[in-house]
């Protein structure tokens, strides 16, 4: 059986893994012939993400290659759908999906056309459905919602074309039951993110060398003016980002910044901080991510009080929840969160990445 992910993600670079590469690598433990496609890229990319494609090998980009137990392939096209500015944003959008949709390198067709499952991570590959469809009739194609589209950024004419071929993927596989209505008459199912529970398995000796450990991981919708004003008024506490961005704050005596890192790096930091910070910076229609954020399922398992905007704040005891966008509330959060502590119950309803793969194949009928 052969499994082909679209994603915004790469494998075999040292990079934090995110929802699909821990997909891709339970669908690999499950038998599958996994190859993972990075995409999004383009010489476009040089007016989004600051230094996604830079941080792409020369070497590695167009080439199918190994890594970690799986096929990769970097794909640079010449464009992708882009955010671009000014009123030009909305004529080039549909061109541009066609466009890249039309690019599909021949590897990637022969890799498609003998695939038993596609997955499609919410990002520009969501352009190449109705060809991925057409060149392989036969494989079942999922819908990997890790996100809404907009709220991170998405050009708006990939959420008009979603909205157009949603009925017809054999699945949509969504983290949060917010989401369960985006789509109607589509084929959903509400499967929460997993972890590798087996990373998690001992109790690693703590990185730390001091106390009041506040753990910051990832920087999607970071909100970088409150973290920092958070930091200038914890002078007690100790923070430690784990990021690819550059948090552009200057030296700060009780700040350290680690880059991206391989997760099983960051495995220890997570069972031995005293709070874990999920920053969001507020925009319209991120309530699912009470349920959807990877970085607090990894914090609920550990234990740690987490500090995060009441707006997508979940209902569990260990949330702290502050004032959305308010510097005062979550000062007062972070206070209290260091104050109670660690908890020691693990919750029952998170799962193995592997059993997450496995209900969706049996969505599927694979």
């Amino acid at each position: 059986m052969r499994a082909l992910f679209f994603t915004q993600q790469s494998i075999g670079l040292g990079a934090r893994k995110t929802s699909m590469i821990f997909l891709a690598e339970a669908m690999r433990d499950h038998g599958f012939d996994v190859t993972v496609v990075t995409c999004q890229l383009s010489q476009l990319s040089r007016f989004g993400a600051a230094g996604r494609l830079d941080a792409m090998p020369v070497e590695r980009r167009n080439r199918m290659l190994r890594a970690d137990g799986m096929n990769t392939y970097i794909w640079v096209a010449p464009l992708h759908p882009a955010r671009l500015a000014g009123p030009i944003d909305g004529v080039l959008g549909p061109l541009l999906i066609k466009a890249y949709a039309a690019a599909i390198p021949p590897v990637l067709k022969d890799a498609a056309r003998t695939a038993d499952l596609i997955v499609i991570e919410s990002c520009a590959a969501l352009a190449l459905f109705r060809r991925l469809r057409k060149i392989a009739p036969k494989a079942k194609i999922v819908y990997n919602m890790s996100d809404r589209l907009l709220p991170v950024g998405m050009h708006p004419a990939l959420q008009h074309r979603m909205e157009q071929d949603a009925t017809d993927y054999d699945l949509i596989r969504m983290p949060a039951a917010a989401m369960a209505n985006d789509f109607a008459g589509a084929r959903v199912a509400v499967i929460r993110h997993g972890l590798d529970l087996k990373l998690f398995g001992g109790n690693a000796p703590s990185p730390y060398a001091a106390t009041d450990n506040v753990l910051m991981v990832g920087d999607m919708m970071l909100d970088r003016p409150l973290l920092g004003e958070l930091i200038a008024r914890s002078p007690r506490a100790n923070f430690h980002y784990f990021g690819r961005s550059p948090l552009g704050l200057g030296q700060l005596p009780n700040l350290t910044e680690y880059g991206e890192r391989p997760f099983v790096d960051l495995v220890p930091y997570l069972q031995n901080a005293d709070v874990g910070l999920s920053l969001y910076r507020i925009v319209p229609e991120l309530d699912y991510l009470a349920q959807s954020s990877l970085k607090n399922i990894q914090y609920e398992y550990c234990g740690l009080p987490i500090v995060t905007p009441r707006s997508v704040a979940n209902p569990a005891p260990n949330y702290v929840p502050y004032v959305d966008s308010d510097a005062d509330s979550a000062f007062d959060a972070l206070t209290l969160a260091l104050t109670q502590g660690r908890g020691s119950t693990r919750p029952a309803d998170i799962q193995d990445w592997r059993q997450v793969a496995g209900t969706i194949l049996d969505k599927v009928e694979l």
